[in-house]
């Protein structure tokens, strides 16, 4: 073996604890990187997934339910004031975490409500609730009226009974144009309380 052989295997015996530190060191970072990543995944799918309303298995359908379903009445006029033959009921649904957008739709909703019509909501010809589906009293909310996303939900009553309903899709379409939402809702409104 020369002498420049002899060195280079020597200078390699003597790195080697160094290289090895520094294999260690990369596995480790790799490993950190990984976890961190996968914590930043699970973070974003929550947020997204908890925005959304949560499927619930009805009972009578499946026997094996973990998921308990309550039912909860629909919210009903005060006893001291006689129920109108025909009213309508302004709903805008929502879960407990919440976006910007779904504020938004909310405030303008109410607004468009309480703005256009306050004699009909006076004399409790047309109410306006906003319920969070995710409490368990509220969560049938999700099938009655078939939820997939925050919704504004106009329902005809009739001596006491619902007759139809409708989801105000476009609120989604329109939260960007105020006007044009509060247009919107206003004229599904004005159509729902004219049309018993």
């Amino acid at each position: 073996m020369s002498r420049k052989q002899r060195e280079r295997t020597a200078a390699e015996k003597k790195q080697t604890p160094a290289i090895k530190r520094m294999h260690t060191w990369m596995w480790l970072k790799s490993i950190v990187t990984v976890v961190l990543l996968l914590f930043v995944a699970a973070s974003v799918a929550y947020l997204v997934l908890s925005d959304s309303p949560v499927r619930v298995e009805n009972p009578e359908e499946n026997s094996e339910a973990t998921d308990p379903v309550l039912v909860a009445p629909s919210p009903e006029p005060p006893d001291e004031v006689e129920e109108a033959q025909h009213r309508v009921i302004a709903y805008y649904f929502h879960g407990t975490s919440r976006c910007q957008t779904c504020r938004t739709i909310e405030q303008y909703a109410r607004e468009a409500i309480e703005d256009g019509f306050s004699e009909e909501l006076q004399s409790e010809m047309l109410e306006w609730h906003a319920v969070n589906v995710e409490e368990p009293q509220n969560n049938h909310f999700i099938s009655d009226y078939e939820l997939f996303t925050r919704s504004l939900v106009l329902v005809d009553m009739e001596d006491g009974h619902q007759t139809r309903w409708k989801n105000l899709e476009r609120v989604w379409e329109l939260v960007g144009d105020r006007e044009a939402f509060i247009s919107y809702v206003q004229e599904e409104t004005r159509a729902y309380l004219g049309g018993h």
